[in-house]
């Protein structure tokens, strides 16, 4: 393969090379004044050591472009050196922070991989430095061989899991934004209903009573100012239908999209299932239709708890419970997330204070804060009517 054709595939820059060098003459200082004032290596360098430390070094050329390929060539390099019985330590930490950074950006099989590796490097070196109980050596130096791939993989998990709580975030407003829009549309309907229904129908009233009574009278002046009436009566009458006419335009979506209610909070937990929270929903009492209003309002209680969920809490579940009770509705949402030390602030703003609010409009009461066993609870409760008392009551 010409050289050219290789720098096509491994694109190394200046800066890699720089690297390279600077990164080796660390290590080559770092492991001569440790093997000086320690001296624990059975052999001194020599022109072998200093070609495997250097060649061991310079694996960080590929760290940027193959940083697979850079790990495994440090841990041969950095493995070959320390069996052989030359000291080195400056490619030995170079290759397990290798190991650490490779993990942190790898899938787990990858870094099942790597770990295993490096560990069986460890316990090679050293069982081959061991005089007795080489066994428990061989444990010692797989298990530090295996610790930065475990440190780089959670890492790489804390990463993931951030990530996924971000798009579910994203998801939840996006879906919240819908609601909002379809909220609009379908006020702007009500409205287009009103102004059709009352301004249209007594424009038009207007209109035809100025026009019979410019026929019935006698008065040319009394006529023409009659039929300026009908006249202008009848442009905006036009007008008002055209207006009509563009809201109603934009609420099409709102007369076939019904008020969400909560049968459809199953919905709100898919999100959080998606993303491995174990979202379990319970419903306690004798199930019923309830008013629009305090149906609109729990539905909009537990879809802003479940948003603080996901943007705020990094919880593993969360149980919504819905309770009918002969006077009451009661709502509870709980999760197990990190609670009040670092949420209490990002989860008393404006979302808490908005589902207050919200439920002052139908009499009902909010409760809010630090669960007992740890995690987040919100609670509230929105009075019904007495279902055990009958009609005539």
């Amino acid at each position: 393969m010409s050289a050219r054709r290789f720098t096509t595939l491994v694109p190394i820059t200046g800066f890699d090379v720089f690297r390279a060098l600077v990164v080796t003459t660390l290590c080559l200082v770092a492991t001569l004044v440790g093997n000086e004032r320690l001296a624990t290596s059975p052999r001194d360098p020599d022109p072998a050591w200093l070609l495997l430390t250097a060649g061991a070094c310079m694996s960080v050329l590929l760290l940027r472009p193959a940083p697979r390929v850079a790990t495994v060539w440090a841990l041969v390099g950095s493995t070959a050196g320390l069996v052989g019985g030359y000291p080195m330590t400056g490619p030995a930490l170079l290759a397990l922070a290798l190991v650490g950074i490779t993990a942190s950006r790898a899938d787990v099989r990858l870094t099942g991989t790597i770990g295993v590796l490096s560990g069986l490097a460890l316990a090679a070196t050293a069982v081959s430095r061991a005089d007795r109980d080489w066994p428990l050596a061989a444990i010692g130096g797989f298990a530090v061989g295996m610790f930065p791939a475990l440190v780089g993989e959670k890492f790489r998990a804390e990463r993931a899991r951030a990530r996924q709580a971000r798009e579910l975030a994203h998801r939840v407003e996006q879906l919240r934004d819908q609601d909002v829009q379809r909220a609009v549309a379908e006020e702007r309907l009500r409205i287009a209903r009103d102004v059709h229904d009352i301004t249209g129908h007594h424009l038009s009233g207007i209109s035809l009573l100025a026009a019979g009574a410019s026929r019935e009278t006698n008065d040319p002046e009394a006529r023409q100012m009659l039929l300026q009436i009908h006249d202008l009566t009848r442009e905006a009458l036009g007008q008002t239908k055209r207006t009509l006419g563009v809201l109603r335009e934009q609420s099409d979506e709102a007369e076939v999209a019904p008020l969400p209610r909560l049968a459809d909070l199953e919905g709100l937990l898919q999100p959080l299932r998606s993303s491995g929270v174990a979202a379990e929903l319970t419903v306690g009492g004798v199930s019923r239709q309830l008013p629009e209003e305090v149906e609109l309002c729990a539905y909009r209680v537990v879809q802003e708890s479940l948003t603080n969920v996901a943007r705020h809490a990094r919880a593993r579940a969360v149980q919504v419970v819905v309770d009918y009770r002969p006077h009451e509705l009661a709502l509870e949402v709980t999760d197990d997330g990190r609670g009040a030390p670092s949420t209490s602030v990002a989860r008393t703003g404006t979302g808490i204070e908005g589902m207050r609010e919200r439920l002052r409009l139908v009499e009902g009461v909010l409760a809010a804060g630090p669960a007992a066993a740890g995690g987040w609870v919100v609670r509230a409760v929105l009075p019904l009517e007495d279902i055990s008392c009958p009609p005539v009551c």
